[in-house]
């Protein structure tokens, strides 16, 4: 129903107008009737009709002045005027106020559904175009969005460090440059003290629960800034997450305060939260070279123990995968170089051991129980093994992630089906588990913004959507063929907060559980 408002300062013709005609049937609703333009000026400061029908001329504000407020102010209204013989006039001028239609009194019934009806056909086309306008927005922000998270994760794990490659990237999301206003980014860890009340919150909620209320804090903790989470670790302080602030508005910077944030996700989640790091990165390629800092006060021989750099080492491994699966040619020769930097680091005996060990995990996840193609694809890698020294190493590997990227090229129509086949399979049997998006990836050996993205494209919804549907449709199947409990059937599919179960369970149905026990 599109709003309509009538302007009539005679009594009778306005309740006429109000009540003979079947508005309803003509695609309109009446939301107010003023025997007054004043009144009807008050009204539009705070309320956007579809169509106005006034009288052109009344006691002290006329249609004349309502058609030329809409005008100065651009306002999305049309117009219809009510117009007596005598002051036929007034109706020419109001051509220069884009006023849609007059009607003369005495009012021919006919004659006003006829111009209301065309009024709602083209409201009708400009509501479609409006929505696929804004549809088009929507998907090019997503897109941007997605973008600027895999930037982020890109720059991070090693795989965009070529300044090319980078400036390509950046004008590709529309960053600006620092000739027009640049965009600042923040690199911002933060880590969640493993306490009473961080153990209640998971017993009610969830690991999953609890990180997308944390991201969704971050996402509204300033309306200049756009979040982008790039890593969740647990550590001896408790769970930290990593991850960038990008700002997007142009014009004066903003200044941000991580106290703010800490009281936030203390307010609104009972949990203690730490800002470690609020740094403001001098350009988004910084964010590039900020792993080489990982471990660098460690000698070699203690930092192949050192839980952050093995962390960063299985991520890459994992976002390689995903590049590889993906045919991703240019990322895949970015990242393997940055990965056996970060392997020379441990010391040349520890690459080779490193190097080995992920060419054969590649070919264990590239060939899936084919014993056949397995030993096909190692024999081909592992003849001859490579040489004790770093060039010799480089030289090897890029041959092997080479080998593997060409036959895996052959097989482009499937691998992705592939792996979400695999991500899909692991959901299956573990949806009623405290997991994450990141436990997914740790287990099928996928990055876990490629995984989101392939949910999303197979499924239209995203991570935790797909586990909620999962959970409920279970939940459904053994309301109505069990005589378990409510509480225990919750339990069952992954929840052991009954109030929350009940929320899952309306948002995903739209009923209640106990509607499926009537």
């Amino acid at each position: 129903m599109y709003s309509l408002v009538i302007a009539e300062d005679e009594f009778t013709t306005r309740r006429a107008l109000v009540n003979m005609i079947r508005w309803n049937e003509l695609g309109f609703q009446v939301d107010g009737e003023f025997s007054d333009g004043r009144e009807l000026l008050d009204y539009l400061k705070s309320n956007i009709p579809d169509v106005i029908l006034t009288d052109i001329k009344m006691t002290q504000v006329g249609g004349l002045e309502i058609a030329r407020l809409v005008s100065e102010q651009n306002l999305p209204i049309r117009i219809v005027f009510l117009s007596g013989h005598k002051e036929f006039s007034y109706a020419q001028e109001a051509v220069e106020y884009h006023v849609a239609q007059y009607l003369l009194k005495p009012i021919d019934l006919s004659r006003l559904r006829e111009v209301f009806r065309s009024i709602r056909e083209k409201l009708d086309v400009q509501s479609a175009q409006e929505d696929l306008l804004q549809n088009r927005r929507d998907h090019y922000s997503r897109l941007v969005n997605y973008e600027k998270q895999q930037f982020v994760t890109d720059a991070w794990f090693g795989a965009l460090s070529n300044p090319e490659q980078m400036a390509a990237r950046l004008r590709l999301i529309q960053a600006r440059t620092s000739e027009d206003g640049t965009e600042r980014q923040f690199l911002v860890r933060m880590v969640l003290r493993k306490d009473g009340q961080y153990q209640e919150f998971l017993d009610n909620y969830g690991q999953q629960e609890l990180q997308e209320q944390i991201i969704h804090i971050l996402e509204y903790f300033d309306r200049r800034l756009e979040y982008y989470p790039i890593t969740w670790s647990n550590i001896e302080e408790g769970l930290a997450v990593l991850g960038v602030f990008w700002e997007s508005e142009a014009g004066r910077p903003g200044v941000y305060y991580p106290g703010e944030l800490e009281k936030s996700i203390y307010d609104l989640m009972a949990v203690q939260a730490k800002v470690t790091t609020f740094q403001k990165l001098s350009s988004p390629e910084e964010l590039a070279h900020y792993t080489e800092n990982v471990g660098r006060k460690e000698p070699a021989n203690h930092l192949v123990q050192d839980k952050e750099y093995l962390q960063l080492l299985r991520d890459q491994k994992k976002l390689l995968y995903s590049y590889l699966c993906q045919n991703n040619a240019v990322q895949v020769r970015e990242l393997t170089g940055a990965l056996l930097n970060n392997y020379l680091r441990g010391g040349v005996a520890f690459a080779q051991s490193q190097c080995i060990h992920t060419v054969t995990k590649l070919i264990d996840e590239i060939t899936g129980h084919d014993l056949m193609e397995w030993n096909q694809l190692y024999g081909k890698c592992m003849n001859p093994l490579p040489a004790l020294q770093a060039e010799g190493l480089r030289t090897w590997l890029e041959d092997c992630v080479g080998l593997l990227y060409e036959y895996l090229t052959g097989q482009s129509d499937t691998k992705e089906d592939t792996s979400i086949e695999k991500v899909m399979e692991y959901l299956r049997l573990h949806y009623s588990e405290d997991i994450t998006l990141n436990t997914v990836a740790e287990a099928v050996f996928l990055n876990p913004v490629y995984i989101s993205r392939l949910i999303k494209e197979q499924t239209g919804r995203n991570y935790t959507e797909l586990v909620m549907e999962m959970r409920v449709e279970q939940a459904v199947e053994l309301l109505e063929h069990s005589d378990m409990y409510v509480y225990e059937i919750a339990e069952k599919v992954g929840y052991n907060n009954l109030k929350y179960f009940y929320k899952v369970f309306r948002k995903v149905k739209g009923k209640s559980p106990s509607d499926y026990r009537a």
